[in-house]
């Protein structure tokens, strides 16, 4: 996990946003299909590592803004965490330094210091999820929470999930694909550590 400060720049650039997250107190973040900058008043600092980044959005709180980079089609992406009054950028995950088959494909807060994503192969026009994952901001533990992936003789993935908050359950959709490609879809539920329920 990486930490680095970010630096200003003299000057806004001159550069098309698709929109700006405001984020109170004169504070915005821009963010176009290629990259995030973050706004103080006058002072713009670049907070894209490698480009092409998604937006997953900033904290319940709102002291910290959580993104995936690079989001491009077989890229090894990984979940990255910008500390707002911090102005650190910290990376969650390493799959693109080890050359990983593996890439993070979706994410969401759950709580300020917890955030829960998809993890699956890096590779092959079919792959759109993989297993739900739990991250503590805090302690910078990842866990699995759900594992779905390579069990039986069908492709299963995890393709999506929410929050039931006022039960305390995650939803999760797993597709599972036979030998001709056909997809079927199952809803199912688990506890926040992964725990089944029916």
């Amino acid at each position: 996990m990486r930490e680095s400060e970010l630096h200003a720049l003299p000057i806004a650039p001159d550069v098309d946003y698709a929109g700006a997250l405001d984020l109170g107190d004169g504070r915005k973040l821009y963010h176009s299909g290629r990259d995030l900058l973050y706004a103080e008043g006058d002072q713009f600092y670049p907070v894209v590592v490698r480009g092409y980044p998604h937006l997953v959005g900033p904290s319940p709180g709102g002291e910290a803004v959580a993104f995936l980079e690079p989001f491009e089609f077989e890229m090894a992406t990984d979940l990255y965490v910008f500390d707002i009054p911090a102005r650190t950028l910290r990376r969650l995950t390493d799959h693109h330094d080890h050359g990983s088959t593996l890439s993070i494909k979706a994410a969401r807060w759950f709580d300020d210091r917890t955030l829960y994503y998809l993890e699956g192969y890096r590779y092959g026009t079919v792959s759109r999820g993989g297993d739900l994952w739990r991250v503590d901001l805090t302690s910078l533990e990842r866990r699995p929470v759900v594992r779905v992936m390579g069990l039986g003789a069908e492709l299963e993935e995890i393709v999506g999930f929410e929050f039931v908050p006022h039960h305390k359950l995650i939803r999760y959709v797993v597709a599972r694909y036979d030998q001709s490609g056909a997809m079927r879809r199952k809803s199912l539920y688990c506890t926040l550590d992964g725990e089944p329920v029916d």
